[in-house]
């Protein structure tokens, strides 16, 4: 993550920045009370070092001292592997491994990182970068003298602004000098977090001399000073007091959210309110300094301005009303997470607890297409898991199930494993407390399915058989099937081929009898699919042909899809090229048609492999970058994959017979008819046995193809040659 934005109006500091600036150890520790400008320190700082440190300049927030959990150090280093170019794929699923790789990439890269808001010396030793030319910088409320010691860090003890420097922020925030500062700037400790506060108080009074000569007035009196410098509550109530009755509401309410932000859409549904009015409540509470806004239509606050909104929330308001407040909130990340899965997954059975209206019966409009799907599950992520943490713990047990359920699709397409486990971990204890048996059978098959991918496979096989003990006892075929299906893919994690198998076709056994064509597909495909895995393309192929013959019954065009890549690929494994042709361009029509461009860019990439194959390296290498720009126009983690195929190809890569008539889309027969040569003179050209054709042969052909200018010329060079 790279650094924030730069901090408007910094001020002062000048020691601290001289000693960040002068040559140093390769830790400096930046410590100091609440409020005091540590991260603000360390951030503005890092803004001006772009060209001292080429290797980049990262930015982790560790949230130690959120009332959320704090940011634990696996994820941490996930995020910084991430911020160093670390493809999904690549990452390493623990943190042993995790540091490990971390410490490679870093030990030869000019590098600075900033690791803001520590917890403890724990929480950031393992996040250290290695090598000579790196800097960290910590800032945390507590000194960390056990990192200290252990790496010979440098301490910076940062106390509140002078009075001068504090004076000076109060007039650049208020916007002109004002006799007046010094008493406002002494009762706020020279903390810059209330001075700021203070200085907006008075800004956007109706009456700011007035305003001014009241707080002065209220500061003189002994009950309106500040006791400690930890003690901000009188500093964050005259902003407070000074908000419109709306506002004021709101402040409270966003004080209930968890989450290191929250946007427009969501802070509605917390308010209870239209778009609109929220958007002139949030201006209000931004311009009183309370709420920043990082981003357009994202609003935050400070840790301590959260906890303080909280406070207010539990003595001033109702619990009926807060519990109102947040199920609105809960609700509207479950039903927009949900439309987004719907079309990230458009082949997903339907959710198994069904989602019931809103509270306040506003349903999200569902994402406009997949990008925008991939888009605000990426833009929502760190908020939407800290919804499902905080939906459990204030007893929202349904939605705290429907969340994970609706992340999963797009927790596994980014391999965000590890939270996905954890995802449904608390799925399972929600499914517990409702007493839900079937929703507490399938939250423990889908975190074996995540104890698998993280190679947990005793864990993994506890739970599936957890699962399976629980639909089984319930007399549900159907649901004893599906942990037969997910079962045979635990199987194969393991390498245990031959049990995958067998757990397959019990699954598709058990759905045979079932009536259910689209799951009854599902199975044959993976039968089919774990027989070409084993290298035995003629028993999968009939396995292939039912789950075909099943989706064309069912009118299930998005499985269909999937079935003919994979037809196409056991075709191309077999050198069946025009059949591989024939299903992989069918399945580029259907995901198409069902504009599912995922599947879209696999089947195409699928095809440049084809090509590859046929020797085709331009139409390979046009199939690929089309394949790639879908994924990465997406934003899609698998577009990576494609990247190292896209090398620049030789500009003599020109396809021969079999490549322009498959590129067409024609069979053997097409191509006979348009030239009005046999299909065995066809079948012969294109074995490469024939020698070269006679001039009239390759004009024939080539008007076929439709070829012109320098494409004939080449197609007739390569005939010729």
């Amino acid at each position: 993550m790279s650094v924030p934005p730069p901090i408007a109006g910094f001020t002062g500091r000048e020691p601290e920045m001289s000693l960040l600036d002068a040559a140093a150890p390769a830790v400096t520790v930046i410590s100091g009370p609440p409020g005091v400008g540590k991260s603000a320190l360390a951030t503005h700082w890092a803004r001006g070092k772009e060209q001292a440190f080429p290797g980049g300049r990262l930015h982790v927030d560790l949230r130690g001292f959120a009332e959320a959990d704090p940011r634990d150090p696996a994820d941490a280093l996930r995020l910084l592997l991430e911020s160093l170019g670390v493809e999904p794929g690549r990452m390493p699923a623990d943190l042993d491994a995790r540091q490990a790789l971390y410490r490679a990439l870093t030990e030869p890269l000019r590098l600075l990182v900033v690791l803001d808001n520590a917890r403890d010396d724990d929480h950031v030793l393992p996040l250290l970068p290695a090598g000579d030319a790196a800097r960290t910088v910590i800032t945390s409320r507590r000194r960390l003298t056990g990192l200290i010691a252990a790496v010979g860090a440098r301490p910076i003890d940062l106390g509140p602004l002078p009075e001068p420097e504090a004076i000076a922020l109060f007039h650049q925030r208020l916007g002109a000098p004002e006799p007046g500062a010094a008493d406002i700037v002494r009762a706020c400790g020279g903390l810059p977090l209330a001075v700021t506060l203070a200085a907006a108080r008075v800004r956007t009074a109706g009456h700011p001399l007035a305003a001014l000569a009241a707080l002065t007035a209220e500061l003189r009196r002994p009950a309106g000073r500040l006791e400690a410098l930890d003690d901000l509550r009188a500093v964050f109530s005259w902003s407070y007091h000074g908000l419109t009755p709306a506002a004021a509401r709101l402040f409270r309410r966003l004080g209930l959210a968890s989450g290191p932000d929250i946007a427009l859409a969501a802070a509605s549904a917390l308010a209870g309110r239209a778009p609109g009015e929220t958007r002139r409540l949030l201006r209000e509470l931004t311009e009183s300094a309370l709420v920043t806004e990082p981003a357009p239509a994202r609003y935050a606050m400070t840790d301590l301005i959260r906890a303080h909104a909280a406070e207010l929330a539990r003595a001033t308001d109702p619990s009926a009303e807060r519990r109102a407040a947040l199920t609105r909130l809960m609700d509207h990340y479950t039903h927009t997470a949900y439309q987004a899965d719907l079309v990230l997954n458009p082949t997903r059975a339907p959710i198994p607890m069904t989602l019931s209206a809103p509270a306040d019966d506003a349903r999200p409009s569902p994402p406009a297409d997949m990008k925008a799907a991939l888009a605000w599950l990426t833009g929502e992520r760190e908020t939407l898991l800290a919804a499902v943490r905080q939906a459990r713990d204030e007893g929202l047990d349904t939605q705290a199930w429907q969340l994970s359920w609706a992340l999963d699709s797009f927790l596994h397409e980014e391999r965000r494993w590890d939270v996905e486990g954890a995802a449904w971990a608390v799925a399972l204890d929600a499914a517990a407390t409702l007493a839900d048996g079937p929703a507490l059978a399938y939250a423990y098959s889908f975190l074996a399915v995540a104890d698998g991918r993280r190679q947990r496979f005793d864990e993994a096989q506890a739970n599936m058989a957890r699962a399976l003990a629980l639909v089984e006892a319930d007399g549900d075929r159907a649901g004893a099937a599906e942990c037969r299906f997910i079962l045979s893919y635990l199987w194969w994690l393991q390498g245990d081929q031959r049990r995958a198998l067998d757990e397959a076709g019990a699954a598709l056994d058990i759905f045979r009898t079932l009536d259910d064509p689209v799951w009854e597909g599902k199975a044959a495909l993976a039968v089919g699919w774990y027989h070409a895995q084993r290298g035995e393309p003629r028993t999968a192929l009939p396995y292939f042909t039912e789950a075909l013959a099943l989706q064309q019954r069912a009118g299930d065009w998005e499985n269909e899809s999937i079935t003919r890549d994979s037809l196409g690929l056991l075709h191309l494994h077999t050198a069946e090229h025009d059949h591989a042709a024939r299903h992989f361009e069918e399945g580029l029509r259907l995901s198409r048609r069902t504009g599912n461009p995922a599947v879209e860019a696999q089947i195409l990439a699928h095809l440049g492999d084809l090509y590859e194959t046929l020797g085709d390296a331009g139409t390979a290498a046009e199939r690929w970058r089309e394949a790639y720009a879908i994924l990465d126009d997406l934003g899609h983690p698998q577009a990576a994959a494609l990247r190292g195929k896209l090398a620049p190809v030789s500009p003599s890569a020109v396809p021969g017979i079999r490549g322009h008539r498959l590129r067409r889309g024609m069979s053997q027969e097409d191509l006979a008819e348009r030239t009005g040569l046999s299909v065995r003179t066809i079948r012969y050209l294109e074995s490469g046995r024939a020698g070269r054709p006679r001039p009239e042969t390759t004009r024939l052909l080539a008007d076929a193809f439709g070829l012109e200018g320098e494409e004939r010329d080449n197609f007739h060079a390569l005939i010729a040659g």
